[in-house]
């Protein structure tokens, strides 16, 4: 059994993340996350209460294809 249980970054790139949460798990300015989900070129998501949300596999797909 795994002693560590706390997620790695790989198991939950599906996981709905803040802006600010997800430039700090990436390592990236938070400006940046903003920025591209305002313009559109990574999809953002909303929950009932209307604040946006991410994924860090957009995010990682979006840098990879840099």
């Amino acid at each position: 059994m795994n002693a560590n249980t706390s997620p790695s970054l790989f198991d939950d790139l599906d996981q709905l993340r803040t802006y600010r949460d997800a430039a700090a798990a990436l390592r990236i300015p938070y400006f940046k996350v903003q920025r591209a989900a305002r313009s559109g070129i990574i999809p953002t998501y909303s929950i009932l209460n209307g604040r946006k949300y991410v994924k860090l596999r957009d995010i990682l797909d979006l840098m990879s294809a840099a």
